[in-house]
């Protein structure tokens, strides 16, 4: 009992640094003007944002909390953030830019909360002559330094995403674990805040499951046999039921609301395969190389369980770490760029490592090697190098993603306002397929199907398996699909994310189908205001499809592998044009005989090289496979019957292209 009331004393005395409180907040106030001018150094909206914003702009035109109206789909993973976003919505505020100042918001309270937690874990060292050595609260600031400089969190902190709210309500109820887990009472203020988390994201649900295996393993370190009459006491009674009673009430909502306990994402994008477990491992390695200098930040800092009085706040810690990282490694990592799923535990890894440099400058001084003013300032010196160090290599490649997302933004905003120009055209709902749903939905208004099922029920829970396209290795993953349904549904337009190019599985799967293959077409389209063109697939006239045709007798029981091979081809085509060339004669061989784009693009090579006469050959050759709906073969038979001076073809070609493609730039 000696040994755990000297334990209590070192941790739970009043914290040296409350007579230093108006220098800590003006300490954190500044590291936060740094963070801020820091994160608008880069600052965007995540695309993924805007299915968020959907679902608000639904909810409030009492439309219910949808994504298309009429269909009950939790295609979002952050309920609170929506219904947050809602109460500004509905007061006709800029929804984006609110959802920016909120995410910064959080993020900043996260940096008030690492300095609280790292101020719980106190340190007691005695010299040579038995005296105890005092250390510095400002050794606390070392941890909030590194995650200001970390490229990652600010690029999240600005996302409008609920990414900074989730940080900041784990970090909160760990803070409150910690900091009352010696009171004789409940501890509501942890359950609050971590079915807050919950309530934002559902691996808030994680963080409750591991808090308590922490709480069992200390209970059976500290009580032995007695661990569960500890554990069912009435005070923790009180404190699981105020978190698993309104959870409960959540899953309930789902249940009956949606039909399921847990958001339709996570049955879209998770799944239990080496193929997943392969990408969650490199997902984790490169956050190791990027912020963790290879492990050494994440290892060193296991040194402090050799202090037997801080083995709690060390323990807790590196379970939390070390079980989240197996949940990223074993759900495969994110789609998103920057590290998003690590960014809640970072703030521990760097708690850790600011308390093991403390304890390396409390040892120096208990044995007379130097002051502690010393060891604060070397301590505060690795951090600021490690932390530039950081920050500067991933800074590149931070800017390259925000220009990256800021372009698909506007890219998407322009096509969905064109998606809805063309609904207002048509006089009825505009029914369009998608594989990057984020503005595109939120700006067109038009019934949205998710390509990736992420806000589709059919697609993430009875996904279509084609085994030529599940065998294919490419950097998307999200692996569920159904293009059957999607076309059973006949949607307007096909939207690939890359334009005319299959790249995702569900875009290659969707070209492995005659009905793809027989009902659309490759459709160029720009808005000239916005100086923006892209191409989407326009399904073609119900009697065009009903009367299609083609001359082709060759390959009638083709292999579906040729829609990997024409990805690939389009893939090499600015790399290797002989590859590029490999992989469209493999295509043809494999393909069904109305399926010309590869012979466009071997057109489009041939015509790039000087060779018109062998363009014009696959030109014609792609217009006999698909009854003359390819409108880049016609462009290249256009400019050859041009370049001829062929007038009288040249308008008849001119006058088809009109026809098919009247809005071709």
């Amino acid at each position: 009992m000696a040994k755990q009331s000297s334990s209590k004393a070192a941790i739970n005395t009043p914290p040296k640094s409350k007579d230093n409180k108006p220098v800590i907040y003006f300490l954190l106030a500044a590291l936060s003007v740094v963070f801020i001018y820091l994160c608008n150094e880069v600052k965007f909206i995540q695309d993924d944002s805007y299915i968020s914003f959907r679902f608000v702009k639904n909810f409030v035109e009492g439309k219910g909390l949808v994504f298309n109206p009429g269909e009950r789909v939790e295609g979002y993973t952050n309920l609170l953030w929506v219904l947050i976003l809602s109460v500004f919505y509905a007061m006709k505020m800029n929804i984006e830019s609110i959802s920016q100042y909120l995410s910064l918001g959080f993020s900043i309270l996260a940096l008030f909360q690492i300095f609280k937690i790292s101020s719980l874990v106190e340190f007691k060292e005695e010299n040579n002559k038995g005296k105890t050595v005092q250390s510095s609260y400002l050794f606390n600031f070392i941890p909030v330094v590194l995650m200001v400089l970390t490229g990652a969190f600010n690029f999240w902190a600005i996302s409008g995403m609920e990414t900074g709210m989730f940080i900041a309500f784990v970090l909160a109820g760990i803070f409150y674990y910690i900091k009352n887990k010696n009171s004789g009472a409940p501890n509501y203020l942890f359950s609050i805040y971590i079915f807050l988390a919950s309530l934002t994201r559902p691996e808030g649900l994680y963080f409750f499951g591991l808090i308590i295996l922490h709480k069992v393993i200390i209970s059976i370190r500290e009580h032995k046999a007695g661990f569960i009459k500890d554990i069912f006491s009435k005070n923790n009674l009180i404190t699981y039921a105020a978190y698993i009673i309104p959870t409960a009430l959540l899953m309930l909502f789902r249940l009956s609301y949606y039909g399921y306990p847990f958001p339709n994402t996570a049955y879209a994008k998770t799944g239990f395969s080496i193929t997943y477990l392969t990408a969650g491992w490199t997902y984790f390695k490169n956050f190791f190389e990027a912020y963790m200098l290879y492990g050494v930040v994440f290892a060193l800092p296991l040194f402090l369980f050799k202090k037997k009085e801080n083995f709690f706040e060390v323990s807790l810690m590196y379970l939390l770490i070390i079980f989240y990282s197996i949940y990223i490694i074993v759900v495969g990592g994110d789609v998103l760029k920057q590290f998003r799923f690590f960014l809640p535990v970072l703030p521990l890894i760097y708690i850790l490592f600011g308390k093991f440099l403390e304890d390396v400058a409390l040892r120096m001084k208990s044995k007379g090697s130097g002051s502690i003013k010393t060891g604060l300032a070397i301590a505060l010196g690795v951090s600021i190098i490690l932390g530039i160090i950081n920050y500067n290599n991933q800074k590149e490649a931070i800017k390259k993603d925000v220009e990256t997302e800021n372009g698909l933004v506007e890219k998407m905003k322009s096509a969905g306002l064109w998606f809805k120009n063309k609904q207002t055209q048509l006089g009825r709902p505009l029914v369009l397929a998608a594989t990057t749903i984020g503005a595109v939905s939120y700006f067109s208004d038009v019934i949205v199907i998710d390509n990736l099922g992420l806000t589709d029920e059919t697609i993430a829970h009875k996904p279509q398996h084609i085994p030529e396209v599940d065998s294919l290795v490419l950097n998307w993953k999200e692996r569920r699909y159904n293009p059957e349904y999607v076309l059973s549904r006949k949607p307007d337009y096909i939207y690939f994310s890359t334009g005319i190019k299959p790249s995702a599985y569900a875009e290659i799967a969707m070209v492995t189908t005659d009905d793809f293959l027989k009902g659309y077409y490759a459709y160029p389209f720009s808005v000239k205001e916005q100086r923006f063109s892209d191409v989407v697939y326009k399904r073609r006239p119900e009697q065009e499809i009903a009367s299609f045709k083609n001359n082709f007798s060759v390959n009638p029981n083709y292999n579906k592998k040729f829609a990997g091979e024409f990805s690939y081809g389009m893939n090499m085509l600015n790399k290797n044009k002989q590859e590029s060339i490999r992989a469209f004669n493999s295509a043809i061989d494999k393909a069904p005989p109305f399926f010309g784009a590869p012979y466009q693009y071997l057109g489009d090579i041939y015509m790039q090289a000087g060779n018109k006469e062998e363009a014009f050959r696959y030109y014609l050759k792609a217009l006999e496979a698909d009854s003359y709906y390819n409108v880049n073969a016609l462009a290249g038979i256009y400019s050859v019957y041009v370049q001829k001076g062929d007038t009288e073809n040249a308008n008849k070609t001119l006058e088809r292209l009109n026809q098919i493609a009247p809005e071709m730039k």
